[in-house]
């Protein structure tokens, strides 16, 4: 059975996820824990001026405490899964992940970060490590994104698996096929990347994050995403979800990898959203992946289960929405499937 789970963050409107967070999570039934490691976000939200590096560390010093209370072997573990995807600090100036630029002059930059995460959960029970769960490539800023070839990503996972490996020789190593999070590439005749684990050779995992339809799940997100869009509608309903997991279901036991949903999720103001993520929630225990939440109290009201409209009789395209708390219809959904 695959395991559920939810992603958290290391605050919400200032307010550091703590212990607390862990032992009310576990309370609730979670069975894995996705911890975002995100020092641009620290750095941005701090309230005083610190560099790039300091937040890492204020990030990797945040998380371990998050770690050692999801390992307690006074109470239920709770399975722990690191997610480090923040690659470019601030001290490389307009630099976006996934360029050409990045692919060629930053990835061993960005290794030497990916070193210090580990290294800082070296001798903690981690079952899963993550590092660019949504790789792309674009030739410049404003070109079309592409999943990257794989003489460049195949390297660069080998490189970070490496990596890993000298510091925790049993958690899975996730990887990604792109571009972004999206699951397309396993329904295109994608083959598993050529990666080779001489310690653990069993322990790759594939995922993907389920947000389709985009249009959907990302209204009101940006001025490209206008609102109110519906699910379900022509273009995708359950009957294509469907397929979808069956496909990607299909793909997993033809290659014989597990699957990891790493985030899902539409946002709070989305007409039907808690239909929408019961449906993929009923999808993932179909074919039996392991999944986390996105997310549990985030930096944005917008993707918050805690959160709700407030004006639900206006038209959706107005629809405002603010804190709530542990009464919302998402969130009680949610408590039921965990």
């Amino acid at each position: 059975m695959g395991y559920s789970g939810i992603n958290i963050q290391s605050c919400s409107d200032n307010v550091v996820s703590t212990s607390d967070d862990i032992t009310y999570l576990r309370n609730i039934g979670i069975q894995n824990l996705a911890i975002q490691i995100k020092p641009t976000k620290r750095q941005e939200s701090s309230s005083n001026p610190i560099t790039w590096q300091q937040a890492l560390l204020e990030e990797l010093d945040w998380a371990l405490d998050i770690v050692q209370a999801c390992n307690d072997s006074e109470l239920r573990k709770i399975k722990v899964i690191i997610r480090f995807n923040d690659l470019v600090s601030s001290d490389v100036p307009n630099m976006e992940i996934n360029t050409k630029d990045w692919w060629d002059n930053y990835t061993l930059i960005s290794l030497g970060f990916w070193d210090q995460v580990c290294q800082k959960f070296q001798g903690q029970e981690i079952f899963m490590f993550e590092i660019l769960s949504e790789p792309a490539y674009k030739l410049t800023n404003s070109s079309p994104a592409i999943a990257p070839p794989k003489p460049l990503i195949e390297p660069f996972y080998q490189d970070a698996l490496n990596i890993m490996r000298n510091y925790n020789n049993e958690a899975y190593f996730l990887l990604s096929p792109g571009p972004f999070g999206r699951f397309v590439q396993y329904l295109n005749g994608f083959t598993p990347y050529k990666i080779i684990d001489s310690i653990r050779p069993n322990k790759f995992m594939y995922g993907f994050h389920m947000y389709v339809e985009h249009d959907y799940t990302h209204q009101g997100v940006g001025l490209n995403n206008p609102r109110p869009y519906y699910y379900p509608s022509q273009n995708y309903n359950i009957i294509k979800m469907n397929q979808d997991f069956d496909n990607i279901a299909a793909w997993s036991y033809q290659y014989n990898y597990p699957i990891y949903v790493g985030e899902f999720n539409a946002t709070r103001w989305s007409p039907n959203a808690i239909n929408w993520v019961r449906d993929v929630i009923l999808n993932i225990k179909q074919v039996d992946f392991h999944w986390s939440f996105f997310a549990y109290r985030p930096y944005w009201n917008k993707w918050d289960p805690l959160c709700d409209v407030t004006n639900p009789n206006d038209p959706p395209a107005i629809w405002q929405v603010n804190y709530v708390g542990t009464s919302t219809p998402l969130w009680h959904l949610l408590l039921l499937q965990f």
